[in-house]
């Protein structure tokens, strides 16, 4: 009997072991099967330089039109390949995009002419443009008005699949997919807006207007990050006159951006964010740096190593302060790239140090305190992160 039982747990066990391998096996299908379809996806459906699909080159110009620099694109609704597709010549370089901003204001020839001059153009040198493929699969086209391409629209939550042509390898590379209920894909600043890593970013500027804003670039302050600052007036119940500042940082070995938006506290007079009102102390040889900080002498935006860990970090003008000097925010980089505010720095430091100390891992203030007062103070960085306030003393202005 006993016998009898150990033969049927042994069956169960591997009936059970088989049903197990086989919801794994399942999953497994299921998985690749995703994977198969997503590898699909970013495969481009057809080779869009096939001469085939060539229509010709056009360059458009004004907001109702899909571009501003040349383009060509494809559209046969019979086709069982690909119905829709726009190969879109987008200059890297702002002197290049405004050359074709001008090109049709002083072109007279026919629109043939105009495509082999384009074309002649463009194929001088295609290494001064990224060249896109924008694609839109048949099941999104409404031709419920016609299949001209005149009549045809898109439709809601179109799906819109990005490739970018590797000019070495000679190839289409997939970028992204992006669902939109806006048509105008592709049109002034698109590209510039949707893949700013791919443009060279102290050439390459923002195309919508601009207007009471000020753009500042900054290419040297940083050795590891271009900083890029938009400054403009907002909108405040306060007296005091209000900005917002885009600061946009772009890493020089990746091309990746972080934009941060900021918006300084108290502030009597306009942020200068010009070269000469910059600064950096960063410095990985010097183990105390002195800085020059004082009221005579003020920087706006100050790169540092402030919590030692060989990262630059920056702090820029929050409060322009009173007798006792500027105050300042500050913006710590992390091991990954990027930057994140500081409260505490912000909050309760405040001033800029007039003493960084990698030895003590210190930071010494001093400002002005009342009238007759200066007040000195030096926090440190514990091994857990936090500071620690290890000094303080009020003393008489002498």
């Amino acid at each position: 009997m006993k016998q009898i039982i150990k033969l049927v747990l042994v069956c169960f066990l591997i009936i059970s072991c088989n049903g197990q391998v086989t919801d794994k096996n399942k999953q497994d299908i299921k998985q690749k099967k995703k994977q198969i379809e997503n590898t699909n996806q970013e495969q481009p459906p057809v080779n869009f330089f096939d001469q085939k699909y060539f229509n010709g080159y056009m360059i458009s110009f004004g907001d109702s039109d899909i571009s501003e620099h040349p383009y060509r694109n494809y559209y046969n609704y019979e086709n069982k390949e690909v119905q829709w597709f726009a190969i879109s010549y987008v200059p890297k370089d702002i002197s290049l995009h405004n050359y074709w901003l001008n090109y049709l204001q002083g072109s007279n020839s026919d629109e043939t002419t105009q495509s082999s001059v384009i074309e002649k153009i463009v194929n001088k040198d295609l290494s001064l443009y990224n060249t896109f493929a924008v694609y839109i699969p048949k099941k999104y086209l409404d031709v419920s008005n016609g299949e001209s391409e005149e009549a045809m629209f898109f439709k809601n939550n179109t799906e819109v699949y990005f490739y970018l042509y590797n000019l070495s390898e000679k190839k289409w590379e997939f970028l992204k997919k992006v669902k939109t209920n806006n048509a105008s894909i592709g049109k002034r600043d698109f590209f510039y807006k949707e893949f700013p890593e791919l443009f060279p970013f102290d050439k390459v500027v923002k195309l919508n207007d601009k207007k009471n804003v000020d753009e500042v670039e900054n290419l040297t302050l940083s050795k590891n990050f271009i900083f890029r600052f938009l400054i403009s007036k907002i909108e405040s119940g306060d007296e005091d006159e209000k900005e917002k500042i885009k600061i946009s940082l772009k890493n020089k070995e990746t091309n990746k951006v972080q934009e941060i938006d900021f918006i300084p506290q108290s502030l009597v007079v306009k942020l200068d964010l010009s070269s000469s009102n910059c600064y950096s102390y960063f410095d990985l040889k010097k183990s105390i740096i002195k800085t020059t900080e004082t009221l005579k002498n003020i920087f706006s935006l100050i790169v540092l190593d402030v919590n030692f860990d060989g990262l630059e970090d920056f702090a820029i003008i929050n409060i322009e302060g009173s007798n006792g000097g500027p105050l300042y925010a500050y913006y710590i980089q992390k091991p990954n790239k990027q930057f994140v505010f500081d409260t505490y720095l912000t909050e309760n430091m405040r001033f800029f140090p007039i003493e960084i100390n990698k030895q003590e891992k210190s930071l010494s203030i001093s400002h002005i305190s009342g009238c007759c007062n200066i007040q000195n103070f030096k926090i440190q960085i514990q091994p857990n992160g936090e500071w620690k306030e290890i000094y303080s003393k009020l003393e008489d202005v002498k």
